[in-house]
């Protein structure tokens, strides 16, 4: 043998005590002690070049055989060489020598056992049912890995590179030559010598490269620019305050220490803050905004949405690859929150949503850090943080617009977070975690009570969005039940921390039961109208109702706070949040609130059947009301628990029911929960008109309240339903202009004046209010012709919803409502 060629050996061991890997190993002991790619050459290639003087490789073991064999005594000789055959070809290839030609058309059941669940009724992540042991095995199933760690890719530079990555495929250093080669004593890695000529030239040549870039690009934001839009420190501390009381605890993104000591550091010397600090901040506050109630609330409305499109423009701002980390991941996940909670075109949150997984992905947090030896405790957890905020978001927003959530449990095995608080890791803490039990309240049990869910959540979307297949009912009902036996437990977690030394907040549990829960509704709405015509689907319409009603109901402390002081419920964060959210929120609303409506008309006709063969004196049948019977243009009522009164109320004295003592009697019998449904569309009522006081600019959802319950109003009294509607659709949309014009003086500090041009940005050039056709005044609307416009198709009230209900909030015309 030459002297340069390594003297090949065989052993049992690589000489750092007893071998324990799980999978075998493939490479040379020498190239995995460099971390180099080996080409399994016997020698290889790279201990030839490097002049390795040995390449050592460990003997295989057959223990996947001799197991299988062991389990099932049956398997003979040529069949337990059939299976190492078939680990040899498709499982780890090499491992018992050169590839060989076998067929696998013969092959029996148990061979391919190690790859399928031990269980008859075991399902896999999907639903999908496999094959049990002793089975015959599908030939349209591809090979399964043996482990999930034996997915290919490599994370390189922070960067996640798959096996069809070109990186993946060659020899990094092997045209360079052995001269242009050293060994890293201290990473035992080959690299480039840097005292070479080549790498200086490369060098010289990367320089001049980064400089022309630079001139071609355009500059972003100054920090100068954006500490200008920082509020004061007092409301700054108030804002983060809000953030991390509710949303953080939810959707985890920070490392709460370390933020607070970015943030300390920042008002300590804000010209040293880098922009992508000072973007953290910003979308911080603006996602604490809705719940802050300070003279400057207003203001700070007004500054949100230039914080969220100064992020924007920053984001996509040349330089992206250097934002493709941990915390550029931090800034797109806070800036989703942000244009959720804030109503920015929160309801197109489904495309960024793409973008953000993506990202993820490429810088490998759907692989668990366990793959990764080198990371930090502490980079590991919030790397499972992220990740499962990451999914969160994907499903919530695939679920909200309608479309697939482009995952599948198949795509990352990423663990879910501990359940540990922020204090127990931190940057230089490299101590084994010790998570606390599961009925400990932690910073993170709120997120793992949401994960625990997600698998079922992503299947259920995934199925309902399906352009190929439908769900049947019997998988309705089988996912829905699972569903709901999720979210009593969760409660039943819940209540146990309450009596613990630690209590969740209740915004929080509150939010976890919406995100939880909302998929049963439209799990079950599909069938909710099928219900009304066949008795098989009874129980989908109960369902709905339920899950409606318990969707919508406030939480305890708004019913606590409930006194005569009506602003008293604004102590609750979730009823700031329903002033402002879109999204999740909007999406869940309108389903919820519909099928209380849609339920409500169903029970009033059913009720009306059953009771029209018998009249009696006191419910008269009539089709004309009363000479005495008050039209109900706009249904205002005393306001209900936990409800804000509308600002007509002063001037109204109509009862909470159109049936009270004073006024006129039903045409029809009501039904048994007419006021509990009736009270909820009420309150439904009043958010909007709350919602349009904090800055919702789109009048759909409020006219379509108060025509809905003015339609209600008007069949239990036999009065005309058109007329009633007509009107009250003529006064909410006069109460809806003076509010708009409110917000804008509240905002700007002028009255709004669509004639005045300073007034009238290019912004409005595709609506109404344009120079050169602009309304005289909106207190013209009192004079449009109604009864012409209310012919036109784009304005029918639907009496009934059974056209286009999304006309109303803002779905298909690119406006936003909710």
């Amino acid at each position: 043998m030459d002297n340069d060629t390594p003297a090949l050996r065989l052993a049992g061991t690589d000489n750092t005590g007893a071998v324990k890997r799980r999978r075998p190993a493939l490479s040379c002991v020498e190239c995995r002690r460099r971390k180099v790619k080996c080409d399994r050459d016997r020698p290889c290639g790279p201990c030839t070049r490097t002049k390795s003087p040995t390449c050592t490789y460990r003997p295989a073991r057959h223990t996947a055989s001799r197991h299988e064999a062991n389990r099932n005594p049956s398997l003979t000789s040529a069949q337990a060489a059939d299976f190492d055959a078939m680990l040899n070809r498709y499982i780890a290839p090499g491992i018992l020598g050169p590839h060989g030609s076998v067929t696998l058309s013969h092959l029996p059941g148990p061979a391919v056992a190690p790859a399928r669940s031990s269980s008859a009724s075991t399902q896999s992540r999907e639903g999908i049912p496999v094959v049990a042991d002793g089975g015959p095995p599908d030939s349209s199933d591809p090979p399964l890995r043996a482990s999930a760690s034996m997915a290919p890719g490599q994370l390189i530079k922070s960067k996640f590179y798959g096996e069809t990555h070109w990186v993946n495929a060659i020899e990094p250093y092997e045209a360079l030559g052995d001269a242009q080669l050293n060994l890293n004593v201290s990473t035992d890695r080959t690299e480039i010598n840097r005292n070479s000529e080549l790498y200086q030239t490369v060098l010289e040549c990367k320089r001049m490269a980064r400089t022309i870039k630079a001139l071609r690009c355009c500059k972003g934001p100054e920090a100068s620019d954006i500490r200008a839009l920082m509020p004061t420190q007092s409301v700054c501390d108030q804002l983060v305050h809000y953030y991390l009381r509710t949303q953080e605890g939810v959707f985890r993104v920070l490392h709460i220490p370390m933020f607070l000591k970015e943030y300390d550091a920042y008002w300590d010397n804000p010209t040293t803050a880098n922009p992508m600090t000072l973007f953290k901040i910003l979308l911080v506050c603006a996602i604490g905004n809705p719940f802050y109630d300070g003279p400057e609330s207003v203001i700070l409305r007004a500054s949100c949405a230039k914080w969220i499109q100064a992020c924007e423009s920053f984001l996509s701002s040349p330089g992206e690859k250097s934002r493709l980390n941990l915390a550029g991941l931090q800034l797109r996940i806070l800036l989703l929150l942000a244009r959720e909670v804030y109503n920015e075109e929160g309801d197109l949150n489904w495309i960024p949503a793409g973008a953000l997984l993506r990202s993820a992905m490429h810088i490998g947090l759907h692989r668990d850090p366990s793959h990764f030896p080198k990371l930090s405790v502490f980079h590991s957890e919030m790397r499972r943080r992220l990740w499962a905020t990451v999914l969160e978001l994907t499903v919530q927003s695939s679920l909200d617009m309608g479309m697939p959530p482009m995952i599948s449990m198949d795509d990352f095995d990423t663990l879910p977070p501990s359940n540990i608080n922020d204090e127990d890791i931190g940057e230089g803490i490299n101590v084994p975690l010790k998570p606390k039990p599961e009925d400990t309240f932690t910073q993170t049990s709120t997120q793992i009570a949401l994960n625990r869910s997600l698998p079922l959540r992503l299947e259920i979307t995934r199925r309902m969005n399906s352009v190929r297949s439908e769900l049947n009912y019997d998988q309705t009902l089988r996912l829905g039940a699972e569903l709901l036996a999720i979210c009593r437990s969760n409660i039943v977690l819940f209540q146990k921390f309450v009596t613990g030394s630690s209590t969740p907040p209740v915004f929080q549990t509150k939010l976890l039961d919406v995100l939880t829960r909302r998929y049963v509704l439209n799990l079950h709405r599909p069938f909710f109208a099928k219900a009304k015509t066949d008795p098989r689907y009874y129980f989908s319409r109960k369902m709905c109702l339920d899950t409606s009603l318990h969707l919508l109901a406030p939480t305890s402390v708004a019913q606590q706070n409930h006194s005569d002081d009506f602003l008293s419920s604004y102590s609750d964060d979730w009823t700031k949040l329903t002033h402002h959210a879109v999204g999740f929120f909007k999406s869940m609303f309108f389903y919820s609130i519909t099928t209380v409506y849609l339920e409500l008309l169903t029970q009033i006709e059913e009720q009306e059947q059953d009771v029209a063969p018998f009249p009696t004196p006191s419910n008269p049948p009539s089709s004309n009301p009363p000479s005495n019977t008050p039209r109900f243009s706009e249904p205002i009522f005393h306001p209900n628990p936990g409800l804000i009164p509308t600002p007509e109320s002063t001037t109204a004295s109509i009862g909470t029911s159109p049936v009270s003592s004073s006024g006129p009697r039903p045409s029809v019998p009501l039904p048994p929960r007419f006021d509990q449904l009736r009270s909820t569309i009420v309150a439904a009522h009043e958010m909007s008109i709350e919602r349009m006081k904090h800055g919702e600019m789109n009048a759909k959802g409020r006219v379509f309240f108060a025509c809905t319950l003015a339609r209600i109003d008007a069949i239990v009294t036999g009065a005309n339903p058109y007329e009633a509607v007509l009107d009250a659709a003529k006064t909410s949309v006069i109460s809806c202009a003076e509010l708009i014009k409110k917000a804008y003086r509240d905002e700007n500090g002028v009255e709004l004046n669509f004639r005045s041009e300073a007034q009238d940005p290019e912004c409005f050039a595709d609506g109404v209010g344009t120079a050169g056709g602009g309304f005289e005044g909106l207190g013209d609307l009192q004079d449009m012709e109604w009864d012409a416009l209310m012919q036109d198709g784009n304005m029918d009230f639907g009496f009934g919803l059974e056209g286009n209900e999304s006309w109303w909030f803002g779905v298909g015309d690119g406006s936003v409502a909710f």
